[in-house]
């Protein structure tokens, strides 16, 4: 009977033990960054879901500058825009980012940085949805790494999953694992340049039929305006808190991104008055900010007429990336239009 006492007190110390041992891996480790009392190791983001990375990222004060998206806006690279439009990016752009989830990971970045220098938003299709709120994907998405609280992050990371992130922010401390992302978000998510394939690329742009041109369509009389009347856009309701969110001396810039031509609404049909009805309730949004701009590259152009710069009708090459970052640039500058590249849209154009 004493051998048994003797197993089961070794065996609960030997349990008790290694526990302890993994929760102080897991704390120590911090594999999400967030930790107040976890050591200052040099991390990177490990974790193949953004949502989980990212709000370390959107808390550091590294940066002053933000641009966030979807898969549509990862290809802006941060040295890109610091250089063209001034400030220190991180690109917290998320796959498949739902309009809810951009709002609040923004939220995030501006309540660390109350005095952020420019904030730019790549708008495509999810923010302009008609009917449609859905707030997240299937992919999971941590609410208490967006609560502004890192004192209780610690309550979510005793599970296995915290323990796999923990042994891979080891591994890539150690050097033995190539970070996924960078420190300012930024990864390169597309093929090598150099494994460009003009024709397979075409097949994703026409799926399989030949290069066409859609021809502009013909409005009805009233220009849509029965089919426009009772439309709603439910993400516009994140928007207009986000905007509620941003500090009043941030530059506010929506680049409406650059799909190709193949996906942007042809001239004149419905789809384009709906979204160009979106547009103007995002521009009223923004009316009173004299920092904003509204530039929009979702239009028939050089650059969108170019099959040679798209890997699919949403992801442009990274040479189409420095195009749009240089003439984001500019139109920020200027005010003005430019139909090769795009147009801008206010809330208050130049008018010499």
């Amino acid at each position: 009977m004493n051998d048994w006492r003797r197993f089961w007190r070794t065996a609960m110390k030997t349990a008790c033990g290694a526990g302890l041992f993994l929760v102080a891996f897991v704390i120590v480790l911090d594999p999400y960054d967030t930790l107040p009392f976890s050591p200052p190791l040099d991390r990177y983001p490990v974790t193949t879901n953004q949502r989980f990375s990212y709000p370390a990222i959107a808390g550091d004060p590294t940066f002053d500058s933000l641009v966030i998206g979807t898969s549509t806006a990862r290809l802006l690279k941060p040295d890109r825009l610091d250089a063209a439009l001034g400030g220190r990016f991180a690109n917290l752009s998320l796959n498949s980012g739902r309009a809810y989830e951009q709002m609040r990971l923004a939220q995030v970045f501006f309540h660390h940085h109350p005095q952020a220098s420019r904030f730019v938003l790549g708008v495509d299709s999810v923010w302009c949805e008609t009917y449609v709120d859905l707030k997240f994907t299937e992919r999971p998405f941590p609410p208490w790494l967006y609560d502004n609280n890192p004192w209780n992050d610690v309550l979510y990371l005793f599970n296995p999953t915290a323990l796999e992130e923990a042994g891979r922010q080891l591994a890539q401390i150690a050097g033995l694992r190539a970070p996924k992302y960078g420190k300012d978000g930024y990864a390169y998510f597309l093929p090598p340049p150099e494994d460009y394939d003009p024709a397979r690329a075409r097949q994703n742009l026409y799926k399989g039929e030949e290069p066409y041109v859609l021809s502009p369509e013909t409005p009805p009389a009233d220009n849509y305006a029965s089919e426009l009347k009772d439309v709603v856009f439910p993400q516009l309701a994140y928007f207009r808190e986000l905007v509620n969110s941003i500090p009043p001396e941030t530059d506010i810039i929506l680049l409406f991104v650059p799909y190709h031509q193949s996906e942007v609404p042809v001239p004149g049909s419905l789809q384009e008055a709906k979204l160009n009805a979106c547009k103007t309730r995002m521009m009223a949004t923004i009316a009173d900010r004299e920092r904003a701009h509204v530039v929009d590259f979702m239009i028939r152009s050089s650059l969108t007429m170019n099959d040679d710069y798209y890997w699919d009708r949403l992801h442009f090459s990274d040479k189409a990336s420095a195009i749009v970052v240089r003439e984001l640039a500019r139109a920020v500058k200027t005010r003005r239009s430019d139909p090769a590249y795009y147009e801008y849209l206010g809330p208050h154009p130049s008018t010499d």
